[in-house]
């Protein structure tokens, strides 16, 4: 799996029961119950069409509240983000699009999750991102290859239940949609923004007992950066720690680390040098194991 993107399927039980609600919201066009119009038709030329409404009050709570929980919950496990915007729901009906573009300031991480029909009656739709290998173009380029769209970009379908999640700094946007005029056939999606990277610990020891060790290691591989230029982006970190307070060697769940000011050549060792940072890690013995993931953020 990619570290920039990461993608994952059947991503919540209850999945089917907001898609009903919505599919009940549009079952008969003639209605005029209030609950029908809360929907923005948000277009700015050449850049963003589609319709859209803040998710937090469209859907029962119950199911709702459960959603943001799975997604809260796998942001701080997979990300190290204790947060998330409130999501957008949108859906994309013919003619639907959005251009190419980025979202820095939301967040370190976005995500997409589709509601869309299981068999789609449209074309189009997905989430579109460009190459890594496009973003640094000269420096992978070779004479002798063809190149056409697909190796410019990635595109994921919406297919329904599936989350995305990608690093909203990669220019990206969604493939216009064509064949539906109906709400119920379009692509649906509720989206927004990972915030409030900080430690996340599973298990008995606690954020205090952590901290010292885990501070060392920072200090330590800032002193080693220091010489290697400017560099942009996240990583997190998996780090397991057994009764005994020994850790295992770290893991990287994602990894968006790009060169400002510096040498892309040296990638390699500066992936090396943090990875040095954090391993043989020693913390207090506790009454059983503990799981750290651990967002650090390159500014």
């Amino acid at each position: 799996m990619k570290k920039h993107l990461l993608v994952a399927n059947q991503f919540f039980t209850g999945a089917s029961k907001l898609r009903q609600e919505f599919d009940r919201r549009f079952a008969e066009p003639r209605e005029t119950r209030s609950d029908r119009f809360v929907w923005d038709f948000w277009h700015v030329p050449d850049q963003y069409t589609l319709v859209r409404t803040p998710a937090d009050h469209f859907f029962p709570a119950p199911i709702y509240r459960a959603f943001l929980r799975r997604l809260t919950d796998w942001g701080r496990e997979t990300l190290g983000c204790a947060a998330i915007t409130p999501p957008w729901l949108s859906y994309y009906i013919e003619g639907c699009q959005q251009q190419l573009h980025s979202d820095v300031p939301h967040g370190p991480w976005a995500f997409v999750y589709s509601l869309t029909p299981p068999k789609p009656q449209f074309s189009g739709g997905e989430t579109l991102l460009l190459r890594p290998e496009t973003l640094g173009y000269w420096s992978s380029f070779r004479e002798s290859a063809d190149r056409e769209l697909a190796s410019f970009v990635e595109r994921i379908k919406p297919d329904f239940n599936r989350l995305v999640v990608f690093d909203p700094r990669i220019p990206h946007g969604v493939t216009r949609v064509s064949g539906t005029m109906d709400p119920r056939c379009a692509r649906l999606v509720l989206h927004g923004w990972f915030t409030e990277p900080k430690p996340y610990l599973k298990g008995p020891l606690s954020a205090a007992k952590v901290a010292p060790e885990l501070d060392a290691a920072v200090e330590r591989f800032v002193s080693a950066l220091t010489h290697e230029g400017q560099w942009h982006g996240t990583v997190s970190l998996r780090i397991s720690v057994g009764a005994s307070g020994r850790a295992s060697a770290p893991k990287v769940l994602t990894d968006s680390l790009i060169p400002v000011a510096a040498d892309p050549a040296r990638a390699a060792f500066v992936r090396r040098l943090l990875l040095k940072a954090f391993t043989g890690l020693k913390f207090p013995a506790a009454a059983g194991p503990t799981e750290i993931t651990l967002p650090l953020l390159f500014r």
